[in-house]
C-alpha cells in the first residue's frame, strides 16, 4: 500500500512512464519482445530506465541496508542465471536489520523489504491500530507495548519478530492474557483445561482408523501369505496364462502372428484401428501444447521480467508481510497486464490455429488408413426398420434372398440383430460351456483334496476364506442345455436392425446406390432402409439391438444423470466436506499456512473424486444401450467430463468462500486501503489480489499432482500389477480353480477410448489457469506435458504388451474430443 504523502522520485517517475509507454498489445507488443530478446543486454537494461541501468552496476551490501527496498534489487541480472529461478517460489535472502527506530510508525507498501527486522532495542513489529491508518507498524520492546499499539496481540514472539495473536488451532474466541490459550472452540469443538480445542468426534475418529488399521493390517497379511504360498496347481495355471498371451494383440497370420514389438510408432501404424491411431495422435499434440504454452510463458517472462514467473505464488504471513505482498502484488499485476495480455492472445491464435490443422490432418490419416486397408465394414450394410419375426422362421436366409433379386449383388450372409437383451446371461453361459466341452484344456476335472500339508493354522484360515468368498462355486443358474437352448432361439423374434455382408466392396456399393435409388427395399410389408457402416464387428454390442425407442435411451440417460448426481453428492458430503471443514477451521493468524498433510489430503479428495466419476459415467454409458462401444465411449467422455468439471466448481466455490472469510477475519485490504468486508460486488472483490492469489495456487493444486499425475501413477498398479500377480497367485495356490474360471483370474482388463475424458480433463483445468496470476502458469502447463509423456508411454506399453485385443474403427471419439 503506497503512502500517499510519500515522494516519487525522479528514477520511479521515469520507470512509470517506461511502463505507460510499454502498455501496448498486438504486433508491437510482438516486435518490442523479440528486440529485447536479440539486442545486447546493456540494450535492454537501459529499455527498462535509469533506475535498472543503475542496478545492474549497485552494490549488494548496500542494498540490505535500505528499509524501502524492492523484491527485485537483490536478484542477479537476467541471463541464463536467471532462468532457475522460475521454480523457486520461496524468498531466499537472508533477514536484515532496516533503518527502522524504535517507536516509529512507518507504513510499508510494495517497496518494502519482508526481510527487513525491527533493532535489537526493540525486536518487534506491531501493526499499528491507534488510528484510522493502515498497514502500519511500529517497532516494540516488550509485550506491554504490543497490546497498546494492538490489543489483540498480546504475545511477543521473538522467533518471528512479531507482537502476534494467541495460536490455537479450531479457536473462535481468544483470551488476549499473553498466552496461546482459548475462550470459544468452533462448532464440533470442545475446550479441554488446558485451552485447546479438542474435535468432540475424535474418539469416532480413533475408532475409524483402528478399524482401518486393523484392515489394512489384515490385507497386508493376507497378500504376503498368498504371494509365499507354495503353487500346487502349475499346470493350469500355465494354461491360463497362455490364453492372457493369446489375447493380446498379434500381428497378421503372413508375419507370423507375433506380438508387436515395442518400437512400433503407433503415431503411423494402427494395430488397433483407424480410431486408435487417432488416439494416439491427439495425445502426442496435448503434449507438445502443453510445451509450448509452458515455454512461451517462460520466454515470455525470461525477456522481460522475472516477476512473472513468481506473481501470485508468494504465501501470505505476517500482517506485515501480507501488506508487503498485497501491493507488490496489485502493482506488479497492473503492471505486467499487458503481457498476460499478449500471452492469451498468442496462446488463443496458436490453439484455435492449431486446432484447425490438428483436424484436418486427423481426418486426413483416417482417410489414408481407410483407404490403405481393407476391413469387414467395407463389405457391411446395416439395414433399419425390420418387423418382429419369431426365431422359428430363417429370416436371415429370407433376406439374402430378398437382397440378391433386388440388387443383383452377391450377398454372402444376414446377421440379424436378435432382441436377446433379456437372455443375454443365459446365452453367454452356454455359449462358454460349449467352448469348454470343445476344448480339452479347459474341461473340468475331479479335484481331490490337494491342501498343503504344511498349512500354519493362519494360513488354514486365509485358505477357507479364499475358497468361501474368491476362489469357491458361484451360485449360479444352471446354464441351458441344448433342447432348451434351442427352443430359446425359436421363441426369440428379431430386433429392428440386420448387417448384410457382401462378397466384395464394389457389390455393396452397387447395392446401396440401387436401394437409394428406390428409396428402400420392399420385406414383409415394410420399408427397409440401408446405411453404410464405420465399426467393425467386434465394436457392436448385440444385446442393445432390442426394440429400444430413442426415448426409451432418452428416460435411461436421465435415470443416469440422476446416479451421476448421488455420487456427486455423496463425494462432496463424505469425502470433500470434511477436508474443506478442516481448511475453514485452521488457524490463519500470524502467517501460519496448513501444511504438508493438508496438501496430501486434497490430493488425495480429488483422486477419489475422479474415480468415483469414472466408475458411475461408465457404468450409466453401458445402463443406456448404445449399439456400438464406440458410441458409449462419447457418452462417457462427455459425462466424465462434465461430473469433473463439477467437482472442480464445487471446489472453486468453497475455495473462494473459505479464503473470503479468513481474509476478512484477519483484516485484509485492497491494495486502496478498503476492507474486504466491505466490497459489495463479487467481480471487485474477485478482482483483489489476495483473491486472485489463493484462486490461482487452489487450481494449481487440483491439476497437478493430484488430477494430472497420481492417477495415472497408480493406474499401472491398480489395472495390471496387482490384479496379475493376485490372480497368478490364487489359480497357482487352489487347484479347484480350473478352466474358464483360471483364465478368468488372470485375464488382463479390456482398454477403452476413456483416456480422452482425462486428457480433455487435464486441457479444461489448463486453461482455467489463464483466469488468475501468472506465477503458476509453467508449472502447471510443464505438469501437463510432463504427465501426458508418461500417459502416452503407459498406453503405448499397455496396448502392445498387456490388454485384450481391441479395435477401434471410427473416428467418432475422436471428433468429440475435438469439439469439446
Amino acid at each position: 500500500h503506497v503512502d500517499p504523502g510519500l515522494k516519487t522520485s525522479p528514477c520511479r517517475q521515469h520507470a512509470d512512464r517506461a511502463i505507460d509507454n510499454r502498455t501496448m498489445t498486438g504486433f508491437n507488443a510482438a516486435l518490442f519482445i523479440i528486440l529485447l530478446a536479440t539486442t545486447e543486454p546493456w540494450v535492454a537494461s537501459a529499455a527498462r530506465g535509469p533506475r535498472a541501468a543503475a542496478r545492474r552496476g549497485s552494490k549488494r551490501s548496500h542494498a540490505l541496508t535500505q528499509e524501502n527496498l524492492t523484491m527485485s534489487e537483490a536478484r542477479p541480472p537476467k541471463g541464463l542465471r536467471q532462468l532457475g529461478d522460475m521454480f523457486s517460489k520461496e524468498d531466499k535472502k537472508e533477514h536484515f536489520t532496516g533503518a527502522m527506530a524504535c517507536q516509529d510508525t512507518i507504513r510499508v507498501n510494495s517497496t518494502s523489504s519482508k526481510q527487513a527486522d525491527c533493532p535489537d532495542d526493540c525486536p518487534y513489529f506491531a501493526q499499528d491500530k491507534t488510528d484510522d491508518q493502515y498497514c502500519t507498524f511500529r517497532c516494540v520492546a516488550n509485550a506491554q507495548q504490543c497490546v497498546a499499539m494492538n490489543p489483540k496481540t498480546p504475545i511477543a514472539d521473538l522467533k518471528m519478530g512479531i507482537c502476534r495473536s494467541p495460536v490455537v488451532e479450531s479457536c473462535r474466541e481468544y483470551y488476549y492474557d499473553g498466552t496461546d490459550t482459548c475462550k470459544v472452540c468452533n462448532r464440533l469443538y470442545a475446550l479441554g483445561p488446558d485451552g485447546k480445542c479438542y474435535s468432540q468426534f475424535k474418539y469416532v475418529v480413533y475408532g475409524l482408523g483402528a478399524v482401518f488399521g486393523v484392515l489394512t493390517v489384515f490385507i497386508v497379511l493376507w497378500m504376503l501369505d498368498l504371494l509365499l504360498r507354495p503353487h500346487c496347481n502349475d499346470e493350469v495355471l500355465e494354461k491360463a496364462l497362455d490364453f492372457r498371451s493369446h489375447q493380446k494383440l498379434r500381428t497378421s497370420k503372413e508375419s507370423g502372428r507375433n506380438l508387436w514389438p515395442l518400437s512400433t510408432n503407433l503415431l503411423s501404424q494402427a494395430p488397433a484401428g483407424a480410431g486408435m491411431l487417432l488416439h494416439f495422435n491427439f495425445q502426442f499434440v496435448v503434449i507438445w501444447w502443453g510445451l509450448i504454452i509452458a515455454l512461451l510463458w517462460v520466454v515470455l517472462a525470461t525477456v522481460y521480467d522475472h516477476d512473472m514467473f513468481i506473481l501470485g505464488t508468494r504465501s501470505f504471513g505476517t500482517p506485515r508481510s501480507n501488506c508487503i505482498l498485497v501491493s507488490w502484488g496489485y502493482e506488479t499485476q497492473q503492471r505486467l497486464m499487458w503481457t498476460k495480455v499478449l500471452f492469451c492472445q498468442i496462446v488463443y491464435v496458436f490453439t484455435f490455429i492449431g486446432s484447425l490443422l490438428m483436424s484436418i490432418r486427423q481426418l486426413r490419416l483416417f482417410q489414408h488408413f481407410d483407404y490403405q486397408n481393407k476391413t469387414m465394414k467395407d463389405f457391411v450394410l446395416m439395414c433399419e426398420g425390420l418387423p418382429r419375426i419369431s426365431g422359428a422362421e430363417r429370416v436371415e436366409e429370407e433376406l439374402k434372398n430378398c437382397v440378391t433379386s433386388a440388387t443383383g449383388a452377391s450377398v454372402v450372409a444376414v446377421s440379424v440383430a436378435w432382441d436377446h437383451k433379456d437372455h443375454q446371461e443365459s446365452i453367454v453361459k452356454f455359449l462358454e460351456n460349449d467352448m469348454v466341452e470343445r476344448d480339452p484344456h479347459l474341461r473340468s476335472a475331479p479335484v481331490l483334496d490337494m491342501s498343503p500339508p504344511e498349512m500354519n493354522p493362519l494360513r488354514k484360515k486365509f485358505f477357507e476364506f479364499e475358497q468361501a468368498t474368491l476362489c469357491g462355486p458361484a451360485e449360479e443358474e444352471e446354464a441351458p442345455n441344448d433342447s432348451q437352448m434351442r427352443e430359446l432361439c425359436l421363441q426369440m423374434c428379431t430386433g429392428p436392425a440386420a448387417f448384410v455382408v457382401f462378397e466384395s466392396e464394389d457389390g455393396r456399393d452397387l447395392a446401396f446406390d440401387r436401394i437409394k435409388q428406390t428409396g428402400g427395399l420392399e420385406f414383409r410389408g415394410c420399408k427397409l432402409q440401408f446405411f453404410e457402416q464405420d465399426s467393425e464387428p467386434d465394436t457392436v454390442e448385440w444385446h442393445n439391438f432390442g426394440h429400444s425407442t430413442p426415448a426409451d435411451k432418452m428416460r435411461r440417460l436421465f435415470i443416469g444423470f440422476g446416479a451421476i448426481g448421488v455420487a456427486l453428492l455423496f463425494w462432496s458430503v463424505v469425502f470433500y466436506a470434511p477436508y474443506a471443514w478442516s481448511v475453514m477451521t485452521f488457524n490463519y493468524d500470524n502467517g501460519q499456512q496448513p501444511g504438508a498433510i493438508y496438501a496430501l489430503s486434497f490430493s488425495m479428495v480429488v483422486v477419489l473424486g475422479n474415480q468415483i466419476m469414472y466408475e458411475t459415467c461408465a457404468r450409466v454409458s453401458d445402463f443406456v444401450g448404445f449399439r456400438f462401444t464406440d458410441t458409449k465411449a462419447v457418452c462417457y467422455m462427455i459425462l466424465f467430463t462434465v461430473s469433473c468439471l463439477y467437482n472442480v466448481l464445487v471446489d472453486m466455490v468453497t475455495t473462494y468462500y473459505i479464503a473470503e472469510q479468513v481474509m476478512e477475519e484477519l483484516g485484509f485490504r485492497t491494495y486502496f486501503g478498503k476492507k474486504l468486508s466491505e466490497i459489495e460486488t463479487f467481480t471487485e472483490k474477485f478482482e483483489t489480489y489476495a483473491m486472485q492469489r489463493s484462486l490461482a495456487e487452489n487450481t494449481y493444486r487440483y491439476a497437478f499432482p493430484a488430477t494430472y499425475l497420481i492417477p495415472f501413477l497408480l493406474e499401472p498398479l491398480a489395472t495390471i500389477y496387482v490384479p496379475l500377480v493376485l490372480g497368478r497367485a490364487l489359480v497357482g495356490t487352489h487347484p479347484e480353480v480350473r478352466g474358464r474360471d483360471a483364465e478368468g483370474w488372470v485375464a488382463s482388463i479390456p482398454m477403452d477410448m476413456g483416456r480422452y475424458a482425462d486428457v480433455v480433463l487435464n486441457m479444461l483445468l489448463g486453461v482455467i489457469i489463464l483466469y488468475f496470476p501468472g506465477g503458476w502458469t509453467h508449472y502447471l502447463f510443464f505438469g501437463l506435458a510432463a504427465s501426458h509423456v508418461w500417459i502416452y508411454v503407459f498406453d503405448h506399453g499397455r496396448l502392445l504388451r498387456s490388454v485384450p485385443a481391441i479395435t477401434v474403427a471410427t473416428m467418432e471419439v475422436d471428433w468429440w474430443a475435438q469439439a469439446m
